[in-house]
C-alpha cells in the first residue's frame, strides 16, 4: 500500500499536480523520524521536496530510507543510481538530496565522527557535538551505546530514538 502510495504521489508530483507540502509526509510513506518530530526548516522542506521529485519516481521512499547509511555510503547509493541506473540528478539536487537523506537516515560512528557529522546525523547543538568529541579525547572510544550515554549534557530522550542511528 505505501509503495502504491508513493508511486502515485511521485507520478502527480512530476505532473505538477500537487507539491510535496500539500501531502503529509506518511502518506506518502516516509519514515517519523525523531528530528521531524519538531518544526520543519526551509532546508528540510527543500530536501524532502528535491528527494521526493528525484528518487521517488523510481523507488518507494521506505525501499530507499528503510536502512539508516553513513554519508559515504549515502552517496555510493547515489552514485551508483546516476551510474548504473539512469537517474539524472543535477548537481544542486545531489547536494540536497544528499544532506537531506545523511540528516534523516544517517548513521555515524560516534568514535571517529567530527562534530560537525555528530551534529548533522544525531540533531546535536555544535556545542553537544564538541562535548561529545571533547569527551571521547578524555576518556577513550565508547564501547557501547551505555558509555556513549554517560556524556554531561546529552538529551538521552531525543537520543534513544535515533540509537539505530549510531554506530561504535
Amino acid at each position: 500500500m505505501v509503495e502504491r502510495k508513493s508511486a502515485v504521489f511521485g507520478a502527480l508530483l512530476l505532473a505538477g499536480i500537487v507539491s510535496a507540502p500539500l501531502i503529509p509526509a506518511m502518506a506518502i510513506g516516509f519514515h517519523q523520524d525523531p528530528q521531524k518530530a519538531e518544526a520543519r526548516s526551509p532546508e528540510d522542506i527543500k530536501g524532502e521536496e528535491t528527494f521526493t521529485r528525484n528518487c521517488v519516481k523510481c523507488h518507494p521512499v521506505d525501499r530507499i530510507a528503510g536502512s539508516r547509511r553513513t554519508r559515504t555510503q549515502w552517496e555510493e547509493v547515489m552514485t551508483t543510481m546516476t551510474t548504473a541506473r539512469g537517474a539524472v540528478i543535477s548537481d544542486e539536487d545531489w547536494d540536497v538530496i544528499q544532506t537531506y537523506l545523511v540528516k534523516h537516515y544517517g548513521r555515524v560512528n560516534v568514535n571517529r565522527a567530527t562534530a560537525d557529522d555528530l551534529a548533522e546525523v544525531l540533531g546535536v547543538t555544535p556545542e553537544t557535538a564538541n562535548a561529545i568529541v571533547a569527551y571521547r579525547k578524555q576518556n577513550g572510544e565508547f564501547v557501547d551505546y551505555d558509555a556513549f550515554a554517560k556524556v554531561p549534557g546529552l538529551d538521552l530522550e531525543k537520543l534513544e530514538k535515533l540509537r539505530d542511528a549510531i554506530s561504535f
